[in-house]
């Protein structure tokens, strides 16, 4: 099978202008402007969520011993339960849909499927199994729809993310020069972990900024953005296209940035933090003809795949519950029609903000943020597209 990176160019009608473009690694590929004015601005405006979906609920999930949430990093969406890895405490819990505790993936050891602490993880639908990888030891295990053990394979590699496309898994190899920017292929089973090179695009490092979330992300087929570059990758049988260039505007990295050397934390934030460059697309999910991505850690954007028409979004506005949320997450499912979100208030805050700013939420939300405890579990928005 053919590995190398294929050049495309693709010649897409856009009411905007759309047109070929040269991308980071000299491919041609479809050039797209993105308004990002409201990212960056002020404001505190919000967009209702029911202009960009079509339904949402909130999980309140259980408090439980094993079920204590640090910081939500993926979300796994199923008709019968929803799980999240947990990436400050490396587990992954399982909730049913109104989020009742079922059960955890929390080995910590050093004998077989247990690990010192997981870089990442992804749910196989076809072969309904978790597969989580450990780079202490490194190693890919794999566990079945209820958590239980099945196996693992060990290796000398080291990777960072990766995305499951079948019979392959794409990962982002962390012992090449380039680290985010190297991808290679390997089979996804639990027999052998022989790679090959799918990716490999000349390094631009200028500093240790990561977006958060998922770089690379499986949902129609597995999408790729690298670190301080613009352009929107989709890997296809063996092969990583590049399939966007979004254009900022003069929020754009300058190339004298991209091409330079890496900067002290002073001067990313002097020379890039502080002028709002955009320093990293992630999350990025395909659903109905449209590709999702969040920008930074600002907020978020529609791209139509139709019109190539780019719609940038600080925050979205739960209408139920009268609370902003602009955390969005990695988020998996067999349908690709569910994006999570994380409040924009901090569980602290989530009483006062309801009783003296949020007055019109919803009263069964109410209620149960009266509840609410400041150290329970982080209450999760998910949302259905269009």
């Amino acid at each position: 099978m053919k590995t190398r990176l294929f050049l495309i160019v693709a010649c897409l009608s856009c009411v905007i202008g759309c047109h070929a473009k040269g991308g980071e690694d000299g491919a041609s590929v479809s050039f797209v402007h993105a308004d990002v004015r409201d990212l960056f601005s002020d404001s505190d405006r919000s967009q209702p969520d029911t202009s960009i979906f079509s339904k949402s609920r909130v999980i309140f999930f259980e408090t439980a011993e094993r079920a204590l949430l640090g910081n939500i990093g993926k979300v796994f969406v199923f008709e019968d339960r929803i799980a999240v890895y947990d990436d400050r405490s490396w587990k992954i819990c399982v909730f049913d849909t109104v989020g009742r505790f079922l059960f955890s993936i929390d080995r910590k050891g050093r004998g077989p499927g247990e690990y010192i602490k997981i870089r990442d993880c992804c749910f196989d639908y076809d072969r309904r199994q978790f597969v989580v990888y450990s780079d202490v030891p490194s190693k890919f295990m794999r566990f079945d729809y209820n958590g239980k053990f099945i196996g693992e394979v060990l290796t000398d590699e080291l990777f960072f993310q990766f995305a499951i496309a079948k019979d392959r898994l794409i990962c982002m190899d962390l012992r090449a020069q380039n680290g985010d920017d190297f991808l290679v292929e390997l089979p996804n089973d639990d027999r052998s972990l022989h790679k090959k090179k799918v990716l490999d695009l000349p390094l631009i490092d200028i500093g240790s900024f990561y977006p958060p979330g998922a770089l690379i992300q499986t949902s129609t087929k597995p999408y790729f953005a690298r670190r301080f570059a613009n352009t929107i990758y989709q890997y296809d049988e063996g092969a990583v296209v590049p399939r966007y260039w979004i254009d900022f505007g003069k929020y754009n990295l300058p190339e004298s940035l991209q091409k330079g050397g890496r900067l002290s934390d002073q001067e990313f934030d002097e020379q890039v933090r502080d002028r709002n460059y955009v320093t990293g697309l992630a999350n990025i999910k395909e659903s109905s003809g449209k590709l999702y991505f969040s920008v930074n850690n600002r907020g978020f954007c529609v791209l139509d795949t139709r019109t190539n028409e780019v719609k940038a979004f600080p925050t979205i506005l739960d209408t139920q519950t009268q609370i902003p949320c602009n955390g969005m997450l990695p988020t998996q499912d067999i349908g690709n029609k569910y994006i999570a979100f994380l409040p924009s208030v901090n569980q602290a805050s989530l009483k006062i903000y309801v009783e003296h700013v949020a007055k019109g939420a919803a009263p069964w939300f109410k209620e149960k943020i009266e509840r609410m405890k400041e150290d329970d579990n982080p209450i999760l928005f998910l949302y259905e597209v269009r």
